[in-house]
């Protein structure tokens, strides 16, 4: 059976179907007792197979001092250690996932097999097994104070019901949802209808007798069957700012939880106090959301997402809620949820922002060291500057000959050209580069290729660099990622680069992490494994011919700088 996998982060994480004993990574992970002797289960398995070595090595270390793991050697198993992770519960399944892979960092390991947590006899749904495994996973890899030498997570389950539940999560993770994570919680906005949700528990919208019958509301109390409706019946009345919550009658998710729903958006705050407060106090692990007010209480799409998120956002800077991990947010109606993306995106690219510096401050913190480019000026006095180069310069005159290499200088004259110096995206761009030159030694890893763009889009680049959400403008021939040619001549096209009001045409130089390549596929939303083996890792980039490359693609946000915006004309 193939292997199923994704990327967080420049790191690979594979659903593999097999025995965890049987795996040759550097180390697996064993779900073991405080005395590291547990002899239930997959600690069965693995201690067995481990042999007498590894558990006189566990005899001596139960009891000494350790961080909720401890670190044996592989004994008779393919492995190199096993990370044994002490007393894995329901509660903790993504605190534990973090130490795991935090031991491997520890011990640099740069690989690591997690078997299923929780599906055993704690009796955990799958489904939600899963969604806190790779919570736990998105949670280390993003921190921006883990400098990881991880380079691939497998997820390796044994028995079939679970990883079919595992397969289908992988799957639809692979959607890309969008998701922002904020606090130590994701938030995640999904297209689809809040009854099919499986998580700990659903908001339902409802009236003071907990009985209305149209809308969301009237599908969710459909949908959960008679047992949920004569609970509601038991309840009776609900007041304006009560809380009830019910089974989840034949629902997959466990608990509805209702709510009268706010009909302005100054009441939104409050609501979504109630809602994170109830989560907190029951303990629930997830929790979705409908498109609060836009239904029957009309309120504007666009304020009713803004007021969800700031609400949610406001929420959670202020408390701790140890227990939720993540916030669905469900839209069934395609115009809302355009809307809703529209707003959902610029809040996440505004998080990233701020998550972005939060990297850079923790490599610094690191040891990493920046060396900016020669020719910029005054980068301690200000992070963003837009420089226009004087004609008379040798750094003018090296942009303009580079370009003029292939486009034709008798149909283009260059007005201006820009250096921009935005000191955070050069910080983090370095860290990439400085990640995949430890991998790809000797090699060629950056080009400096042409991107040409429209006005309405410089601001934006400039200030937070190329974008994946707008791919597909100019086609996705190779993949759906940034497009970057090697001759400037293909991105003065018309297409590319467009006439503004005023006959003006932009193009940009970039720097390109450009790395290991191979060919792209209009199917690829990322990268492809290096020769098919997962194990390799992906591409840094695809092209459209490699033996001669003319056009690149990359599928991450900060492995291309702006270097140079040329703004030129046509003459002819």
């Amino acid at each position: 059976m193939d292997d199923i996998v994704m990327t967080v982060c420049e790191t690979s994480v594979k659903l593999k179907k097999g025995n965890i004993t049987a795996q040759s990574t550097d180390a697996i992970v064993n779900l073991n007792y405080a005395s590291l002797d547990c002899h239930d289960g997959v600690s069965k398995a693995i201690l067995e197979g481990a042999g007498p070595a590894v558990r006189d090595e566990c005899k001596g270390l139960a009891g000494l001092p350790n961080n909720g793991f401890v670190v044996t050697t592989g004994g008779n198993l393919k492995c190199c250690k096993i990370i044994h992770v002490i007393d894995v519960q329901q509660h903790n399944i993504v605190a534990s996932v973090v130490k795991a892979l935090k031991a491997s960092d520890s011990n640099n390991l740069a690989s690591i097999s997690l078997p299923a947590m929780g599906t055993g006899t704690s009796g955990l749904k799958a489904e939600v097994s899963i969604r806190l495994m790779m919570k736990g996973i998105e949670d280390y890899l993003t921190d921006p104070s883990v400098m990881t030498v991880i380079s691939e997570i497998s997820i390796v389950v044994f028995e079939q019901n679970i990883y079919d539940k595992y397969h289908s999560f992988f799957q639809n993770f692979k959607i890309n949802n969008p998701r922002v994570s904020a606090f130590g919680k994701s938030i995640e906005l999904i297209k689809g209808d809040i009854t099919h949700q499986v998580v700990d528990c659903i908001v339902n919208l409802t009236n003071s007798l907990l009985n209305q019958s149209c809308g969301v509301s009237g599908a969710i109390l459909s949908a959960a069957g008679d047992t949920v409706k004569e609970e509601c019946k038991e309840i009776g009345f609900l007041s304006t700012n009560g809380v009830a919550v019910t089974s989840g009658g034949n629902l997959e998710s466990s608990h509805i939880m209702h709510i009268i729903g706010p009909t302005r958006v100054p009441d939104y705050e409050p609501a979504i106090d109630r809602i994170l407060q109830e989560c907190h106090k029951n303990k629930f692990t997830s929790v979705a959301l409908p498109a609060i007010g836009t239904g029957m209480a009309g309120v504007d799409v666009e304020a009713s997402i803004k007021a969800i998120l700031s609400s949610i956002l406001n929420y959670l800077s202020d408390t701790l809620i140890p227990s939720l991990e993540t916030i669905l947010i469900i839209v069934i109606q395609e115009p809302i949820y355009k809307k809703y993306l529209e707003v959902f995106q610029a809040k996440s690219k505004e998080l990233k922002t701020i998550q972005r510096e939060e990297k850079i401050v923790s490599a610094m913190n690191h040891g990493v060291k920046f060396n900016f480019p020669q020719a910029w000026t005054d980068i301690r006095t200000s992070e963003f500057q837009e420089v226009i180069l004087q004609q008379t310069s040798q750094e003018y005159k090296n942009v303009k000959d580079r370009f003029f290499r292939s486009a034709s200088v008798r149909n283009f004259e260059i007005t201006e050209i820009k250096r921009i110096q935005n000191v955070p995206l050069w910080q983090s761009f370095t860290i990439i580069k400085q990640t995949v030159d430890r991998r790809n030694i000797g090699q060629q890893n950056i080009r400096h290729l042409y991107h040409g763009t429209h006005s309405d889009a410089i601001g934006n680049i400039n200030r937070d660099g190329f974008n994946r959400i707008y791919c597909g403008k100019n086609g996705v021939m190779y993949g759906c990622g940034t497009y970057f040619a090697v001759e400037s001549q293909y991105s003065c096209q018309d297409v590319y680069s467009r006439l503004d009001a005023n006959g003006k045409k932009y193009i940009y130089q970039a720097a390109v992490i450009t790395g290991q390549y191979c060919v792209g596929k209009r199917t690829y939303k990322e990268a492809p494994h290096i020769d098919g083996d997962p194990n390799k890792g992906r591409y840094d980039s695809v092209v459209d011919d490699i033996g001669n490359p003319k056009i690149f693609v990359v599928f991450h946000d900060d492995v291309a700088y702006p270097e140079y915006l040329i703004t030129f004309k046509k003459t002819s």
